[in-house]
């Protein structure tokens, strides 16, 4: 294992233990609106499907596409991700899930094993062309990756990353959009869908009775923004990310 990869393994497994990442939940309570729609998303593409969850972490949302698909079969570099996800498995008995430690640079699955690869916020940490090469191969024809991405343009969060590096790895890095881009030397077909720019702002209101109205106008503030002004995507903070193998 490269020195980077074993960077991420300790990072992760320390971040999934004591939960370094806390101070930044405030700011995910905006994600309301995009996880609904990606969750449709999943729901709709992996009904009696075989997916595989490309970085799954304690398991939360390998818990919810196991609910829909045939077989589901989770990775993550880190031993104590799986653990605790095996676990918490055992307690729901779920029977059609698997838990695998593995590097998801070096897939140990065969050509064509999946109809779906989904990831919540895993590709950054790795290097795109090795990781869109092994989802591609892993694919079954006519199958799709879907990715949920923080992007890298925003000045105001890119401060605030800069600020706060204790919540990140050294090696991760948002996706710029020449990223998504390279996404097209492996893929059929590339879509993008980007949220949450003026929603920032419902932030300091989670805690009131406006925050969801409020929310949900800036929602609806975001998608005009991006259809008028189409050059303003890219300083969304979150994408959903589709990718097709035809």
């Amino acid at each position: 294992m490269s020195d980077r990869l074993k960077r991420e393994k300790e990072y992760h497994n320390k971040a999934f233990s004591e939960g370094v990442r806390k101070a930044a939940d405030k700011y995910y309570t905006i994600h309301s609106t995009s996880l609904k729609k990606l969750n449709n998303t999943l729901e709709e593409y992996s009904k009696g499907k075989t997916v595989l969850e490309y970085g799954c972490g304690p398991g939360d949302n390998a818990f919810f596409l196991a609910k829909h698909a045939s077989k589901l079969v989770a990775i993550d570099i880190s031993d104590y991700a799986i653990e605790t996800a095996t676990e918490r498995a055992k307690q729901l008995n779920l029977t059609n899930a698997e838990f695998r430690e593995m590097n998801a640079e070096e897939l140990e699955f065969d050509d064509n094993s999946f109809d779906l690869v989904f990831g919540n916020s895993i590709i950054h940490h790795l290097d795109l062309n090795i990781s869109f090469s092994e989802i591609k191969r892993v694919l079954k024809p006519g199958g799709k990756a879907i990715f949920y991405e923080p992007l890298g343009h925003n000045f105001f969060i890119n401060h605030y990353r800069k600020a706060t590096p204790e919540m990140r790895t050294e090696d991760e890095h948002p996706l710029l959009i020449d990223d998504i881009k390279l996404a097209l030397d492996y893929f059929d077909e590339v879509s993008v869908d980007f949220h949450h720019l003026s929603t920032l702002a419902a932030v300091p209101f989670r805690n009131t009775f406006i925050f969801k109205p409020f929310l949900k106008i800036l929602s609806g503030s975001d998608r005009l923004i991006f259809k008028m002004f189409p050059f303003m995507r890219k300083y969304a903070w979150f994408c959903i990310l589709e990718l097709e193998k035809k």
